[in-house]
């Protein structure tokens, strides 16, 4: 599947020691790698946190039917905030990466959201190279 070879890409040629914008060019080049059409900035008009704020999620990629809704926190933990804009927008595959934190407890902070979600949530930790996927459970 064309997914994990993304998946691979990503921990090959991504760097979290980069500031913010080129980690996220550096993602952004290996979705383009694989056709996908990328926007950086994607608007969304209401964060679902109370505030009633516009917002952007960092990076949504797309080819033909599927959407990949992409944020990446440069710190150690995933904001709640990022989760919050994922989910507003209900993408084909959602992921959320930390680029200097350790996975399990982003892992825990995901957990709350992949209910609102009707995909797969890969929670991914540039600095360790691992990744976790989320999956929705079945209501019947």
């Amino acid at each position: 599947m064309e997914l994990k070879m993304i998946l691979k890409d990503l921990f090959k040629d991504v760097d979290p020691d980069l500031s913010h914008n080129d980690t996220v060019s550096q993602i952004e080049k290996v979705f383009r790698k694989y056709g996908f059409y990328t926007t950086r900035e994607y608007p969304i008009y209401k964060i679902k946190d109370g505030s009633g704020r516009a917002g952007r999620i960092d990076l949504v990629a797309r080819k033909g039917k599927l959407r990949v809704a992409l944020e990446y926190d440069h710190h150690r933990l995933i904001k709640w905030k990022s989760f919050q804009k994922i989910v507003q927008i209900k993408p084909e595959v959602a992921i959320a990466i930390t680029g200097g934190g350790t996975l399990e407890p982003n892992i825990e902070r995901a957990k709350e959201y992949i209910k609102y979600l009707n995909s797969e949530l890969y929670i991914i930790s540039l600095r360790e190279r691992s990744m976790k996927v989320l999956r929705v459970k079945s209501l019947w």
